[in-house]
């Protein structure tokens, strides 16, 4: 991959005079070749410097050209610094397509800028998104835009100059074996008596790597590696790549490491073509579906979402997924299902009756199938040919319909009522008025309203006690009703959002006008596992904390209080009834009155189980009970500004600290890290820590793998200790904001001592602004300095649909 790396980014580096427009340049070859890869990993190389913005959008077959400008704008708007930009993005959905163009337009203008358009099947495509991007004679930008694409028509079509075009091969038979005997053996070699077979095997798989790989990795979990048992699997495999090295041979493999999953995964497995493609799976969402379809089965002593989790995690191991991020304990946080692999178990699911479709052609069929139990309605596929019928449907079990524009004609909610779920997440056509027939499905276990833009629930929501979990983070909810709390069965009240400053994610914010709050009633919901994100900032609202004690399966919770210290009487004293349950805890005080936070001190019953534990607000010291937190993973500090080195050396002794997160007036003291500091300690974010004179690795955090750093200026003791000598494990740097260029250099150079190849990577901030168009002075919102936190949230916004803060050093944690 390096090589062919270095190819992309030399074309790219090229300079070649492009009249006013944006150089364009098409990666071409058939599926399975590692086209996307590719493309992430030019679009993550420091070797393209001076990159001012960016954004990665999959386009796929089934797209929807208002959906692909939005999700461009976001991610441009990530280093824009403007205080206003999310309040206007919020409003995104109501915008026109000139809108939309435009704003993009005034972002790209005078910048060098990258673009990467993923899995473009038509030139179509293109035509109709080029012309967000500024052309004309008086253009002076410096844009560069690179397209993935399986037809050599569609890269001709699209790319700036007919020599732009890089056409990747199958790899050679000698990086075929490497990558085999690496994924099977974890090793370049492989034992004599396989060798043979491996060659055969090879030879079926024509130098694709997602072939190799989907094989080898199916290989490497037999117990049994003999020469036999692998005959088997290359009689299995039979001739297809040799004659057909396309997309049916690839399916015929991909199909293999399907049927090799064991019965009660399969079904869980077919659900993900529920999904469109290229979407982003996050964990918790998917999870949580399966428990409501009824493809988990209970067992003693375990919820269905911890079995849901462990069938995941079965699935993430044979690797025929790929991951997404992933989480510092090493546990993936979202997969996406690769474009041959998704047909093929959209063929099976179909085949099956086990999920109908509506969207692409190839897949509107129910294949002699008179019912439907679940239909997906793919992006794009909102106003197709009626394949099905309103008496088709009438049996449905279970629909999604993601980040659509236009809702379908064939759905009306009142008929459909034997739903169980129901995903209408970034659906730009939902609106309040929907939700009287919605509530009105007495069935539902599932319901997400996530990025529409709905702005409040009517009352009758309390009739669906069936539900079970009720997602409704980043819209415009700010008050759950009263009818709310006749919700007995729900176990998941979903409220937030987030964006993030990093492509890895390890730096978000949560706006504070996202939390909402909560009637008196809130005791009745004895089922509660999760509450994200409460705003206590009113009496009613804080009263209603009083009764969190009674709610005694509470795992996570959010709170937020942007008021006088009063309100948090109500909550710390259902603190001291939760300390057996509680696993997450998230406390944010927003208002600027000294040690607001210091009834976490005196809490008679501290929640000595927290796995995660993250704090904005004036502290002195942390509570002496943080020092017994033995389970503790992930922390992150805001605000707390007189938190100094005593507090500091208490958790640094935490045996199982894997993330900390270090924010604005997060700490005070002269150095960071001192000998056997943080032992077990993974990922570390230093972020506008001004007081910060020096960041020095002396013999602490041996296990760190990831790093993160923003400095508003040179630290007066520098940054050392980043090398192998002391830093053995790690394996990522990335700088966000402003860099300081000397730091910058010095890690890099630090880099090249690492025989694995240490990962450096920038987001730069550019200094300039530009408006939002359309806004006027009369729009305002009256914002707070609100953190993001955690480490390990199931529920993060893809990279792919948000905008990072405008402003990473204030806004973070």
């Amino acid at each position: 991959m390096g090589n062919m790396t270095d190819a992309v980014v030399s074309l790219l580096n090229e300079q070649r005079q492009v009249v006013g427009s944006p150089r364009v340049l098409s990666i071409v070859g058939f599926g399975g070749l590692g086209k996307t890869t590719l493309a992430t990993t030019v679009y993550n190389t420091p070797e393209l410097g001076g990159i001012q913005c960016r954004a990665f959008v999959p386009v796929s077959q089934t797209y929807d050209v208002r959906s692909l400008l939005e999700s461009v704008l976001k991610q441009l708007t990530a280093l824009v610094d403007n205080d206003r930009n999310d309040y206007l993005l919020r409003k995104i959905k109501e915008w026109d397509m000139n809108q939309l163009v435009t704003m993009i337009k005034q972002r790209l203008e005078g910048k060098r800028y990258l673009i990467v358009l993923d899995d473009v099947w038509r030139a179509a495509a293109w035509d109709q998104i080029k012309v967000a991007f500024p052309h004309g004679n008086n253009n002076n930008n410096e844009g560069s835009i690179i397209i993935t694409t399986r037809s050599k028509e569609v890269a001709k079509n699209c790319c700036t100059f007919s020599d732009d075009i890089y056409e990747m091969k199958p790899l050679p038979e000698e990086d075929s074996q490497q990558l085999f005997f690496k994924t099977v053996f974890m090793s370049e070699e492989c034992p004599p008596d396989l060798l043979n077979m491996s060659k055969a095997i090879l030879a079926r798989c024509k130098g694709l790597p997602l072939a190799i790989v989907s094989i080898g990795r199916m290989l490497a979990r037999r117990q049994n590696k003999t020469s036999a048992e692998w005959k088997t699997v290359c009689d299995r495999l039979g001739s297809e790549l040799e004659t057909n090295p396309t997309l049916e041979g690839m399916r015929r493999i991909l199909a293999l490491s399907y049927n090799d999953l064991p019965y009660h995964l399969k079904a869980c497995f077919l659900y993900l073509c529920a999904f469109p493609e290229d979407f982003e799976i996050r964990r918790g969402s998917l999870i949580r579906r399966w428990a409501a379809e009824g493809l988990i089965i209970g067992m003693y002593d375990r919820s269905l979402e911890e079995i849901a989790q462990i069938c995941l995690d079965e699935i993430v191991s044979r690797n025929i997924i790929i991951p997404g991020q992933i989480g510092c304990s090493g546990k993936i946080k979202s997969c996406k299902v690769h474009d041959i692999m998704l047909e093929v178990i959209i063929a099976k699911s179909v085949k099956e009756n086990f999920i109908s479709f509506l969207g692409s052609s190839q897949y509107n069929t129910t294949a002699g199938h008179d019912k439907v139990r679940r239909l997906s309605i793919h992006p794009g596929g909102t106003q197709e040919k009626r394949t099905f019928s309103s008496k088709n449907i009438v049996h449905t079990r279970s629909l999604t319909i993601l980040n659509s524009t236009e809702k379908p004609v064939l759905i009306k909610f009142s008929r459909l009522i034997l739903l169980r779920v129901l995903d209408l997440e970034g659906c730009g056509w939902l609106r309040n008025k929907d939700l009287k027939d919605i509530c009105k499905l007495s069935l539902l276990r599932y319901l997400s309203l996530r990025n529409t833009a709905i702005s409040q629930l009517p009352n009758a929501v309390g009739k669906l006690k069936e539900l079970v979990t009720l997602d409704v983070r980043e819209t415009s909810v700010v008050e759950f009703p009263k009818g709310i709390t006749w919700l007995q069965n729900l176990n998941h009240l979903l409220v937030g959002g987030y964006s993030y400053y990093t492509r890895t994610r390890s730096v978000k914010h949560f706006w504070w006008n996202d939390g909402a709050k909560v009637p008196r009633g809130l005791g009745n919901m004895c089922a509660l596992q999760r509450i994200s994100h409460v705003d206590i900032s009113t009496e009613k609202s804080s009263n209603a904390m009083g009764e969190l004690g009674k709610l005694r399966q509470l795992t996570r919770l959010c709170v937020v209080n942007r008021k006088e210290a009063k309100l948090w009487k109500p909550f710390a004293k259902s603190l001291d009834e939760l300390s057996n349950s509680l696993r997450y805890l998230m406390v944010v005080d927003a208002s600027e009155k000294v040690e607001e936070l210091k009834f976490l001190a005196y809490l008679k019953n501290p929640p000595l189980s927290l796995q995660s534990l993250h704090l904005v607000g004036r502290l002195t010291r942390l509570p002496g009970w943080v020092s017994s937190l033995s389970n503790l993973a992930s922390l992150s500090l805001r605000q707390t500004y007189q938190l100094a080195k005593d507090s500091f050396e208490v958790l640094a002794k935490l045996p199982s600290l894997v993330s900390l997160k270090l924010y604005d007036k997060g700490y005070t003291g002269r150095a960071l890290f001192e000998e056997g500091w943080f032992p077990q300690l993974k990922q570390l974010v230093v972020d506008n820590l001004v007081q910060l004179e020096e960041l020095s690795f002396r013999g602490g955090a041996p296990n760190l793998e990831r790093l993160t750093l923003y400095f508003p200026c040179v630290p007066r003791g520098g940054v050392n200790g980043i090398g192998k000598e002391k830093l053995r494990k790690l394996r990522e740097v990335e700088f966000f904001g402003v860099v300081i260029e000397s730091i910058f250099e010095q890690v890099c150079e630090a880099a090249k001592e690492y025989p694995n190849h240490l990962k450096v990577t920038r987001e730069d901030r550019p200094t300039t602004t530009t408006e939002a168009a359309g806004s006027s002075e009369q729009e305002s919102t009256d914002q707070v300095d609100m953190p993001a936190l955690g480490c390990e949230d199931d529920e993060a916004t893809p990279a792919w649909r948000v905008q990072p803060s405008t402003c990473p050093h204030t806004y973070t944690l």
